[in-house]
C-alpha cells in the first residue's frame, strides 16, 4: 500500500483535506466555455491553489508542464460516451491503470453507476479498475452517481452508492451531497475519504464546500463552479478557504 499513500498525500494536504478541480467534461460535452484552450484554465486552478486537477488522458500532453511539481494529478479512466448518447448509464475503460501511471498519474478516477441498465456492467469494471490499481500502487476514485432521475438527489440512494464504491475497492469517493444532515449517514457510511461534487455552476459553490466539510467530507472536486467562473482562481481560492481553513497569500 506504500504507492497508494505516497500518491494521496500528493493529492491531500497535511489535514488530509483536497480542493480538486474536475476539468475532464469535454469528453462528454465538448468545448465547453472556460475549457478552451485547457492549458489556460489548469494554469488557473494551479494558481488559485488547488490540491489535484482530474483531466482526460488526451489532455495531457498540453497541460504536463502546468501540473508537474505543482498539483496532484487525476487521470480519468472511464469515457466513451457524450451527452448525445440517449443511454447514458455505463462508462467502457478509456485508459487502463499502466498508461496512466505512465502519464503521470497521483491519481484515477472511474465513474460507478448505481439503478440503472448499465449498473451491473458499470459495477464490476469499477471493481476491475480497483483491482489494477492495487497491483500498481495507485489510488482510486469512484465518482458514483444514481441514474434513476427520481432518485438523484435522494441521501439513501447516494449512501448506497457510495457505499457500494468503497465496497468494491475505491480509495476516495467523489459524489454530490444535499447540503442537509442526512449527508452525514453517506460520508460517514463509505468508511473511506469523500469529495463532494459541485453540479452546475453555483451562487452558492461555496456554502456547498462548507456544507459538505461540516456534514464529515474530506474536500470537494468541482468542475463547472470553477471553469465557468468569472475569475476561477479567485474561485478556487474560495474553495481552499472553506476546505482547509484561512490560509495567507504565501501559504496558497
Amino acid at each position: 500500500m506504500t504507492g497508494k499513500q505516497v500518491r494521496l498525500a500528493r493529492l491531500f494536504a497535511r489535514d488530509r483535506r483536497s480542493v480538486v478541480v474536475a476539468l475532464d467534461h469535454a469528453q462528454f460535452r465538448g468545448p465547453l466555455r472556460g475549457l478552451t484552450p485547457i492549458r489556460s484554465i489548469v494554469e488557473l486552478a494551479v494558481e488559485g491553489g488547488a490540491d489535484g486537477v482530474i483531466l482526460n488522458p488526451g489532455a495531457l500532453p498540453a497541460c504536463a508542464a502546468a501540473v508537474a511539481g505543482r498539483c496532484g494529478l487525476i487521470v480519468r479512466v472511464t469515457g466513451a460516451s457524450t451527452d448525445r448518447n440517449p443511454t447514458f448509464d455505463f462508462h467502457r475503460t478509456i485508459c487502463s491503470i499502466p498508461r496512466a501511471v505512465a502519464l503521470g498519474a497521483d491519481a484515477v478516477i472511474a465513474m460507478g453507476f448505481v439503478g440503472g441498465t448499465g449498473e451491473a456492467q458499470s459495477l464490476a469494471q469499477l471493481a476491475e479498475l480497483a483491482e489494477a490499481c492495487c497491483g500498481l500502487g495507485v489510488p482510486l476514485i469512484a465518482e458514483m452517481l444514481p441514474v434513476d432521475a427520481e432518485h438523484f438527489s435522494d441521501p439513501e440512494w447516494i449512501a448506497l452508492a457510495v457505499r457500494a464504491g468503497a465496497e468494491l475497492g475505491a480509495d476516495v469517493i467523489k459524489a454530490y451531497t444535499t447540503g442537509t444532515d442526512a449527508d452525514c449517514a453517506a460520508i460517514d457510511g463509505c468508511g473511506v475519504p469523500f469529495l463532494a461534487a459541485g453540479g452546475p455552476p453555483s451562487q452558492n459553490a461555496i456554502r456547498i464546500a462548507e456544507a459538505a466539510i461540516q456534514h464529515g467530507a474530506a474536500g470537494v472536486a468541482f468542475g463547472r463552479n470553477v471553469f465557468e467562473a468569472a475569475d476561477p482562481s479567485g474561485t478556487v481560492r474560495e474553495l481552499v478557504r472553506a476546505v482547509h481553513g484561512a490560509v495567507t497569500e504565501g501559504e496558497v
